[in-house]
């Protein structure tokens, strides 16, 4: 049996969604690691989600894949890894292209394509934002207690 990958636990730079059909897939499947997403640059999610995005391919051998809507940014980032093994790519689509790539590959084909980045707290940032969220969590408990009560 091949190693599990997720995305979410390779990639703590990028940001990790989970792809449109999510809601739907997850009650049938609950084995998240082919819906989690890294969206790029021009990526719109909701109905209809469009735009470039990186996502699990295989698992043997360990693939990840670039889907982008943009040929030519495309090209420009297959000019840079296309000498690794492991790589290839899928021009014959009509406006869009794939690249595939290993899982060693993903910091660089992620900062090329412009992947959405997590957000970077200082360790004071962070206390601030948690002292900040502590008046709405207690009266989230004290909302909770009031209604197991009553119950």
């Amino acid at each position: 049996m091949a190693k599990q990958i997720y995305l979410s636990k390779i990639s703590r730079r990028f940001r990790v969604t989970l792809e449109e059909s999510w809601q739907g897939e997850l009650a049938s499947n609950p084995d998240r690691r082919w819906l989690e997403i890294i969206p790029c640059k021009t990526f719109k999610k909701g109905p209809g989600q469009e735009g470039s995005f990186i996502s699990l391919f295989s698992e043997d051998p360990p693939t990840l894949q670039l889907y982008s809507d943009r040929p030519i940014t495309a090209k420009k980032i297959w000019q840079v890894i296309k000498d690794h093994p492991g790589t290839r790519a899928d021009f014959a689509l009509d406006g869009e292209a794939v690249l595939f790539f290993p899982p060693a590959l993903l910091e660089k084909v992620a900062e090329m394509a412009g992947g959405r980045k997590r957000r970077q707290l200082s360790e004071d940032q962070r206390a601030k934002l948690i002292e900040a969220g502590k008046p709405g969590i207690d009266a989230l408990k004290k909302w909770r207690e009031q209604r197991a009560q009553v119950q």
